[in-house]
């Protein structure tokens, strides 16, 4: 059987959109000899949907619109992802992620997902119902087994622990599959492609079975969509490859020998580099910006972020802002300086030094005659982040926050200072990635000023402030915010690797306690198994860790 993967990116809600892709990909397939024409996971009202899930309206519109696309099809099956609803049963919410195989114009079989998840970003438990059966489907010389993302990530062949009791897979198999199909939505992380490849070779390798595994492409809001799909022979061998990051069309011949692909993925810097840029690039075009401001404090976050926008918007689409005051070092603005004309982007200086002292002045009588804290410190950066709403409002830009996850774990952040913005870039990244992420970028010549690298971090808000008087060293903060954070390690446990019992505690509360900021940041970019966001919920009114 050939088949036409479609690797396609949708936008949320807009089902004429989705619908035109849909359809323009089928007659390429047709056009190409295509049995099947095949679409990623609920990509006709585009993934997650979330609470558009229960608006009566758009369920009506995403099953009508299905039906008026299958009502285009002729004997060449098309399949992809949808919503159906079923209310036979008084109990559940009645709707269902499901796979439509379409032709003779009509939707002429339906398997729904059986295994729902609920963990980290997925909460499809919220929405939908299991699959009452698990069905195949005689499409041509094959018996088709159709399935959606999660359930094929239940291969006790595979997994040490697996999450679900039912192996929907296995049960088509049994049944007299001969070729599998899943459509997948599978957000990012870095890793992922590699164990899902991994994962995939062996099931179809034991149970000597091709399969197509058909993903989503690009980003909605902060989950990123990596591509990659994935053709398999009954051998276990990786016949096909998507392409990263970006869309891709081709056409999978199950009779035909293809030489194996080995390499799945590249290095971190590269991969998570492709994977911000991609998605930037899509924040910015999905919800209509075109142009980016930025920050740039001479530091190296704002300056990783100020790279990754360029790439996203091209040079002519990024402003730098520059905003001293009389704690920035010379060696700062000169740095920016150097970074903004080797990037050919355009800049603005404008110092905070008046405002900052006429906004003192005001507030002196108020203040009460109390000691300097961290309350001047924190108006600098408000300042700042006033500056930058100002440009984006006047001038369409979209603002990119330049936090990383180092300082968003340990609340080493001003609210409505240097944590406004659209978009946190970089929040899924530590500083010591951040590090990593600047070299490569430098690896064949210097794009980030070596000075910016080189230079002990510092918020630059009060004289001779680094940021290790209030963090401890980055390679030890980061290793600790990790196996608590992505690891689900606890006190005891990253104790008993890495000793300091004081400096473990220290940081484990400083997360725990400063949840109420997480909780007014712009959303995260995920390239990891645990970003900020909404795959991971505490409560910011506990006394877990006082």
């Amino acid at each position: 059987m050939k088949i036409s993967v479609c690797q396609s990116n949708p936008i949320i809600g807009d089902l004429k959109g989705n619908k035109e892709k849909i359809l323009e990909g089928y007659k390429k397939g047709i056009n190409d000899g295509a049995d099947l024409i095949v679409f990623p996971e609920l990509f006709l009202c585009g993934y997650p949907p979330l609470d558009l899930v229960e608006k009566k309206e758009f369920r009506e519109k995403v099953i009508n619109t299905a039906n008026e696309i299958a009502s285009q099809t002729n004997s060449i099956g098309l399949l992809f992802g949808s919503i159906t609803e079923d209310y036979e049963d008084k109990i559940g919410t009645n709707v269902y992620n499901s796979a439509l195989l379409c032709y003779d114009g009509k939707i002429q079989f339906v398997q729904s997902k059986t295994l729902i998840p609920n963990y980290d970003v997925f909460d499809e438990v919220r929405y939908f119902e299991s699959a009452k059966e698990i069905n195949i489907h005689k499409f041509g010389n094959e018996n088709l087994g159709i399935s959606i993302c999660e359930d094929i990530w239940n291969d006790a062949d595979y997994w040490k622990h697996r999450r679900y009791p039912i192996d929907p897979i296995k049960t088509q198999i049994a049944n007299g599959a001969t070729l599998l199909i899943n459509i997948s939505a599978s957000p990012y992380a870095y890793g992922k492609r590699k164990e899902r490849y991994q994962m995939l070779s062996v099931l179809t390798k034991n149970d000597k079975i091709p399969l197509a595994y058909i993903c989503c492409v690009g980003a909605q809001t902060e989950l990123i969509f990596d591509g990659g799909s994935m053709c398999f022979n009954r051998s276990g061998e990786l016949c096909l490859l998507g392409k990263s990051f970006q869309e891709d069309y081709f056409v999978f011949d199950t009779n035909e020998k293809y030489q194996p692909v080995q390499e799945v993925e590249t290095c971190f810097e590269e991969e998570v580099l492709n994977a911000l840029i991609m998605a930037l690039k899509d924040y910015g075009a999905k919800t209509g910006f075109s142009k980016a401001i930025i920050g740039l404090s001479g530091g190296i976050d704002s300056a990783l972020v100020v790279y990754i926008a360029e790439r996203a918007f091209g040079k002519e689409n990024v402003v730098a802002v520059m905003m001293p005051s009389q704690f920035s070092s010379d060696g700062s603005v000169d740095d920016s300086v150097k970074l903004i004309s080797k990037l050919g982007i355009k800049s603005h200086k404008i110092s905070i030094q008046t405002v900052f002292k006429e906004v003192l002045n005001v507030l002196y009588p108020a203040f009460n005659n109390m000691p300097e804290d961290l309350t001047e410190e924190n108006l600098q950066s408000r300042i700042r982040g006033m500056y930058l709403m100002a440009l984006s409002n006047k001038h369409g830009y979209l603002l990119c926050a330049t936090g990383n996850k180092s300082e968003l774990a340990t609340g080493y952040a001003t609210l409505y200072g240097d944590m406004s913005g659209a978009l946190a870039v970089i929040g899924d990244i530590y500083k010591t990635q951040v590090y990593k992420l600047a070299k490569y970028i430098n690896r064949n010549g210097e794009i980030i000023p070596e000075a910016i690298i080189e230079k002990v971090p510092s918020a630059e808000l009060r004289p001779n402030q680094t940021d290790q008087d209030s963090l401890p060293p980055y390679d030890l903060l980061d290793r600790i915010l990790k196996m608590y954070l992505e690891d689900q390690k606890e006190f005891n446990e990253i104790v008993n690797e890495i000793g300091q019992p004081e400096i473990v505690s220290k940081v484990l509360r400083m997360v725990d306690m400063n949840e109420f900021k997480r909780k007014q940041a712009p959303p995260v970019l995920r390239v990891s198994t645990k970003a900020f966001g909404y795959g991971r919920r505490y409560p910011i009114v506990q006394r877990w860790r006082k």
